[in-house]
């Protein structure tokens, strides 16, 4: 018996006479930078997302293959100038390049190094002319390691016939660059190719293919603690610096931080010197804590990360013998590959205050510890590491909001007492916004430099000319906050003494050390206190 059968006729296929008669052409593909007319220059700008109020304005193109937007005429509009590249940024980096020619430097009141930031620089100098690729500046916090670090870069940079020096920086951004901006052009540029870059950028820098898109000279990280562990910016980092290759084919590389890491395998931004030092290839020492734990430090893996083994973790005499021992063999060689200058003013006072809490918040605080012990004891059953951390942040909030009356209260009676008051939290919305708002209630201004505000220059430059008497900030590194800081214009902060809190405590002590050194600093004291 026939079927009838299920498939579809075929499409009738077109014939030349069914065809379109035009085509369609394609537009001409964009320009990949902008095309700048005899007698003028182009501005790369830095509009915030979205543009600006009614959008993208007049004249304004956006570069892909620069990832910003610019403007070419002979002369940038009043409107635009606020969103013009910096002085010793990428951005004006890649703006000069196409230009042709340098757009104008940064400009400072001038500032003089103090006679031990004099010897620092030369023993840095010295370390670079013997050959040696790297150099970690460890002073204490406040000791001024932002003078030394420029005042060697230049020096170091002339020797070497060296053109390009790269900075990374810490967060925040927008009070970070600015800082390293003005040293820099406080002791002056020496027409160097400065790029002031935070640590999140640096991918910035790299091709598509993985390498560098330029060459760096000479090499400063600051706040190298940053780079501790394996990450994105850590690689970027190594990469830019040229870690993995010879010493002869490295750029100067001068590592700054106070709080190296909690132990000597958290110092992986040191590997390649130490290969250097110990004559071998930098590779083998590429996974730093193996490279010390094959030679007898006490260290092993957890969770992918390096970490005391447990015996150390028993012994503090055992902890504090490892770290002299991998310390010592940079403080002791000859030269000294790692500088560690005591501030001459002291470790800043430090005390705990009690605080009483009121029945109801004992009642509220002993409810939420019973839940947290519970939840504690679940995630411990069942081996759940997130139930756990989940159950330790509520309890951190719920606390913090609890003693905010009790902080604030405290802020108050050393305004009272002729203080400019610092309230370092760690959280935002249980600690910092509550704290701020309570002060502000009572008629007090504060100054706010936590979250992503992008204000934080602004709001740290009220605190420091006395416009806002308490800081409530979660940065605990690359900022200032001390009595009589000087800023660009040659002014300085108040002389007003200052005094800090910690609402909350820090699980680190690397963090907690920071903190406190962002007014306890360059012979200006202030004493801390821990609310508990």
């Amino acid at each position: 018996m026939a079927t009838r059968s299920t498939r579809k006729p075929a499409a009738k296929r077109k014939t030349s006479s069914t065809r379109a008669t035009s085509t369609t052409k394609r537009p001409a593909a964009a320009p990949t930078v902008p095309t700048i007319p005899p007698g003028q220059r182009v501005w790369l700008l830095e509009l915030p997302w979205g543009g600006l109020g009614g959008g993208i304005p007049a004249g304004v193109t956006y570069y892909k293959s620069l990832t910003a937007h610019a403007y070419v005429d002979t002369a940038l509009p009043s409107a635009l100038e606020p969103y013009a590249s910096k002085p010793y940024s990428y951005l004006r980096l890649l703006e000069d390049e196409l230009n042709g020619s340098e757009g104008p430097g940064a400009t400072a009141a001038p500032m003089a190094l103090r006679p031990e930031q004099h010897a620092d620089v030369d023993a840095i100098v010295t370390a670079a002319e013997r050959g040696f690729r790297q150099v970690h500046l460890a002073n204490d916090v406040g000791t001024g390691k932002t003078l030394v670090a420029v005042a060697a870069a230049k020096t170091i940079a002339k020797i070497r016939g060296a053109h390009t020096v790269l900075v990374t920086v810490d967060r925040p951004a927008r009070i970070t660059i600015p800082s390293w901006r003005r040293t820099i052009a406080a002791l002056g540029d020496d027409d160097l190719r400065w790029i002031i870059m935070s640590s999140d950028s640096l991918g910035k820098l790299m091709a598509r293919n993985g390498r560098p898109r330029l060459k760096v000279d000479v090499a400063v990280i600051d706040e190298a603690h940053q780079f501790r562990h394996a990450s994105k910016r850590t690689s970027y980092m190594r990469r830019l610096t040229r870690m993995d290759g010879p010493p002869e084919k490295a750029p100067f590389v001068l590592t700054i931080t106070a709080t190296p890491g909690h132990h000597p395998g958290e110092w992986g931004y040191l590997s390649s010197l130490f290969a250097e030092v110990h004559g071998d290839p930098p590779a083998r020492w590429a996974d730093f804590g193996r490279a010390l734990a094959e030679r007898g430090v006490p260290l092993e893996t957890s969770y992918g990360k390096w970490t005391w083994t447990a015996e150390a973790k028993e012994l503090l005499q055992t902890q504090q013998a490892a770290i002299s021992g991998v310390r010592d063999i940079l403080l002791r060689h000859d030269p000294p590959l790692m500088l560690t200058r005591s501030a001459p003013w002291g470790p800043p006072p430090f005390d705990v205050d009690l605080v009483e809490l009121t029945p109801d918040q004992w009642r509220a605080y002993e409810l939420e510890w019973g839940d947290f012990q519970r939840e504690m004891q679940l995630a411990r059953t069942g081996n759940n590491v997130a139930r756990g951390l989940a159950a330790l942040v509520r309890l951190r909030q719920k606390a913090s909001m609890i003693r905010v009356e009790h902080t604030v209260a405290a802020a108050k009676a050393e305004l009272e007492r002729g203080y400019q008051v610092l309230i370092a939290t760690e959280m935002v919305s249980t600690a910092a916004h509550p704290v701020a708002e309570l002060l502000e209630a009572d008629g007090i201004p504060v100054a706010r430099i936590y979250g992503s505000n992008p204000e934080a220059e602004s709001e740290r430059m009220r605190f420091q000319r006395g416009e806002a008497q308490v800081v409530v900030f979660n940065t605990p590194t690359a900022i200032n906050l001390q009595a009589r800081e000087q800023f660009a214009d040659g002014s300085f902060a108040t002389a007003t003494p200052r005094r800090g809190f910690f609402h909350q405590a820090r699980y680190s002590g690397l963090l907690a050390e920071q903190t406190m050194g962002r007014a306890h600093r360059n012979h200006q004291v202030c004493a801390w206190s821990l609310l508990i």
